[in-house]
């Protein structure tokens, strides 16, 4: 699979985090701690120039650069 998959594939997974997990926590009280929020947020950030990035230099030509976004790392992300 290219990058270009699993980048849409992981936009998808964050998108029905972003619409359904007010729902989810609604209907869920006990899940609704700080603990759950935060990683949730990580996750949400994740793949993000928010959690930090790295550029490098083209080895092709030298010229342009590339930006790589940091991951979360955390436990609720794909």
């Amino acid at each position: 699979m290219n990058f270009k998959g699993i980048k849409s594939k992981l936009l998808r997974f964050k998108r029905i985090f972003t619409t359904n997990w007010v729902i989810f926590v609604s209907s869920h009280p006990r899940d609704d701690t700080d603990y759950y929020h935060s990683g949730i947020a990580n996750m949400l950030k994740c793949g993000s120039s928010k959690n930090g990035f790295a550029t490098y230099p083209c080895l092709g030509c030298g010229q342009g650069q590339h930006k790589v976004d940091f991951s979360c790392k955390g436990k609720y992300c794909p």
